[in-house]
């Protein structure tokens, strides 16, 4: 396997979706894999773009793109996956949740 790129690398661990935990993983072809730390779920592999993004290439994700997305200084705020949003905590306050958050916060149905 190559060495991998320090900004690809960067992205490998944990990752959510809402609270959901998922892992993205390098894989020996120079792409990336997502998928569920536990259970059932999506997964899918993706190929480099060689611009810093990937597409899928198997089951819900076939032909998605996935990005990270950076702050302005360069620090990564979330994956965007087509309008799936994966950040390092759940329900991360500081990142874009496509659709807005309400405002008095997240809460249950009742």
């Amino acid at each position: 396997m190559p060495e991998a790129d320090a900004s690809v690398l960067e992205l490998a661990g944990q990752w959510y979706w809402g609270t959901h935990a998922f892992a993205l993983r390098l894989t020996a072809d120079g792409g990336v894999s997502l998928g569920p730390l536990s259970g059932q779920g999506r997964r899918s592999r993706f190929r480099a773009n060689g611009d810093g993004s990937w597409t899928g290439l198997e089951g819900y994700y076939a032909g998605e793109l996935l990005k990270a997305v950076r702050r302005p200084d360069g620090t990564v705020s979330h994956l965007d996956l087509g309008s799936f949003v994966f950040t390092r905590s759940p329900y991360d306050e500081e990142a874009d949740v496509p659709g807005g958050v309400d405002p008095e916060g997240w809460r249950g149905i009742g």
